[in-house]
């Protein structure tokens, strides 16, 4: 490029052991920090659940994507539901976000109406906040289901089954 030629010579490397002694080197080296391996979880290693009759309604599956070791809290699932099923009421201590990922699904925060939500749609349900979410009445849905433990290792608060009444509302319309 023209007129950088002057400053492109000016600029040199920067020789570490020229460095003073209290003076971290611009870059760590290679290998300075802890390695950890990078790990493959494989999907054959783990099996479908069946999610239980007390905290979901209808036939619902469930494959664990990861389960966060210490540090992380985080804890991911694909969820697929048949249509007509759904999670009982509960809330997140630190919230959670679906990523729907197929079919036609249905979620609802109380006291709002419910909202349809479809593949690409992303969910993001504040912590504390009683939710449920579902299949829509004539369609297959699944979402990857994230959320996290709270720093007392506290995760998911189960309540009521979602009534059929809250479930056939009319969902608002999409725009």
């Amino acid at each position: 490029m023209v007129g950088l030629e002057p400053y492109r010579r000016s600029i040199a490397p920067v020789d570490c052991k020229a460095l003073p002694p209290d003076m971290p080197p611009p870059h760590p080296p290679p290998n300075a920090a802890k390695e950890t391996a990078m790990k493959i979880l494989r999907s054959s290693a783990r099996k479908t659940n069946r999610a239980p009759a007390s905290n979901f309604t209808g036939t619902v599956f469930s494959d664990e994507v990861v389960v966060g070791v210490a540090p992380s809290r985080m804890r991911g699932s694909v969820v697929s539901f048949t249509p007509g099923a759904r999670t009982a009421w509960h809330s997140h201590p630190v919230g959670q976000t679906l990523f729907c990922l197929s079919g036609a699904g249905r979620v609802q925060r109380e006291g709002e109406q419910v909202q349809e939500i479809r593949p690409g749609d992303t969910v993001i349900i504040p912590p504390d906040v009683r939710h449920w979410h579902g299949a829509a009445p004539d369609k297959l849905f699944s979402h990857l289901a994230m959320s996290e433990l709270n720093d007392k290792g506290e995760g998911t608060a189960w309540f009521e089954h979602v009534s059929d009444q809250d479930y056939n509302a009319k969902p608002a319309p999409v725009t």
